[in-house]
């Protein structure tokens, strides 16, 4: 009988709703107005800055190069940018698009030469990835949040969080890049000693990255990456850096009594500036050739490369440094970019290299390369190129510089072939038969 019951109940509440001639809406608008309503919201928020915006700005998935400081305003379908990587005066204005996708998508469609620098897939924009990467910056990117105070955004592509904040009304857009510019230079370390709480371990600056190294509890070597965005202060990492037990968001640079060093944010840590001695200083970074930086022995070489190699196969060298192929940040050599005017094939020769004193380098060419660079030495003449380094048998080489703690350029000369100088530059060259 409470069966009957139930199904009797259960049809008389269908009949009845049934019946109801009317059913109300959950909203009150349709669902593509309300689409186009957050958009315009998102909209309003990005013209509201009144200065524009400071777009920390991350290229590449593992972020490998850092961060870079960018300056953005926009109006209702145009944006300018500027950036720490034009001149500082320099305002560039395009367009960009607000479009529903899975999610509010900020795109700018069309090219900007400060903001495509990053994601442009020539390599030769930037100096750094391989032809048809570059550098592999976003251009397209999810609003994540989007409010007076802060903008966030994630890169389509690489996923990256993209910070903009109002920048300040009193500051003009040149003096702060300018300012940029500056520290750059200031804080343009490559070796540090990270202490904290009685334990100390090195640390190397790579591009815009931090990489603490340290034997862990089974005795295996850990390194810990820290990708980070120069400020006037010093430095901002991407995400907090845990290691060591310690958290830190944040570096500050500070120099007492002869010391040069960074506070970190958490008041316990610092990371000590290390000034090493010339020749790890050479082997450490990327020093860029110069044709006018060769000696008479150099020149002689590099003009056959010339003549007989590139010329021939119809390219340029873009440029050519002593120090770790971009594409692994690990291979040590002669990494070089060449061009034909529309691409840029980048490869490396490996070299070995043993250090004496402070002072003293004996380069070894260990007959390998990665990228192009075979190819390059087989069809280019690029074992002329290289022969003032070494070639058949290794090269020792007496150093000096223009300052020890802080070289701009590094000199070698050859203690077997006097006439064989070397003039390497810590400034990126592009086109060096022409400096």
């Amino acid at each position: 009988m409470k069966k009957i019951f139930n199904i009797f109940y259960l049809l008389s509440a269908l009949m009845l709703f049934s019946c109801t001639p009317e059913v109300e809406d959950l909203f009150d608008d349709s669902a593509a107005n309300r689409v186009d309503a957050a958009l315009e919201q998102h909209q309003d928020v990005l013209k509201s800055a009144k200065n524009g915006w400071l777009m920390e700005y991350y290229p590449e998935a593992q972020q490998l190069y850092g961060g870079f400081n960018l300056l953005v305003s926009f109006t209702d379908d145009k944006v300018t940018f500027s950036g720490e990587n034009a001149e500082p005066e320099d305002k560039v204005t395009s367009s960009y698009s607000l479009k529903q996708s899975a999610g509010p998508v900020l795109t700018f469609d069309s090219y900007n030469e400060v903001f495509h620098y990053f994601s442009n897939p020539d390599a030769s924009v930037s100096g750094f990835g391989s032809n048809g990467i570059g550098m592999g910056g976003d251009f397209e990117f999810l609003i994540m949040k989007a409010t007076a105070d802060s903008v966030i955004l994630k890169g389509k592509k690489t996923g990256n969080k993209i910070v903009m904040t109002p920048f300040p009304e009193s500051v003009n857009w040149a003096e702060y890049l300018s300012k940029i510019v500056q520290v750059k230079e200031k804080f343009s370390f490559t070796n540090f000693e990270y202490k904290s709480q009685g334990k100390s371990i090195p640390v190397k600056a790579v591009n815009r990255l931090l990489l603490f190294t340290y034997t862990d509890e089974d005795g295996g070597e850990v390194t810990v990456k820290a990708p980070f965005i120069l400020k006037e202060t010093g430095y901002k990492l991407y995400r907090p850096l845990t290691i060591l037990g310690d958290t830190i968001n944040e570096f500050t640079f500070k120099s007492e009594g002869g010391q040069d060093y960074f506070e970190a944010d958490n008041g316990v840590s610092k990371l000590l500036v290390v000034y090493p001695p010339l020749n790890e200083l050479l082997v450490g970074g990327d020093w860029y050739f110069k044709y006018s930086g060769l000696g008479d022995f150099g020149k002689t070489y590099w003009n056959y490369s010339k003549t007989n190699g590139l010329d021939k196969i119809g390219e340029q060298l873009y440029y050519a440094y002593m120090g770790k192929y971009m594409v692994d940040n690990q291979t040590y050599g002669f990494t070089f970019g060449s061009t034909d005017g529309t691409s840029l094939y980048v490869g490396v020769l490996i070299y070995e290299y043993d250090l004496s004193g402070n002072d003293e380098v004996t380069f070894t060419f260990a007959a390998r390369g990665l990228g192009n660079g075979v190819w390059y030495y087989s069809n280019a003449m690029f074992n002329y190129l290289i022969n003032p380094i070494s070639l058949a048998s290794s090269r020792t080489f007496i150093l000096s510089s223009d300052n020890d703690k802080k070289p701009t350029w590094i000199k070698l000369t050859d203690i077997d072939t006097p006439n064989n100088t070397i003039i390497l530059y810590r400034e990126e060259v592009i086109l060096p038969y022409n400096k």
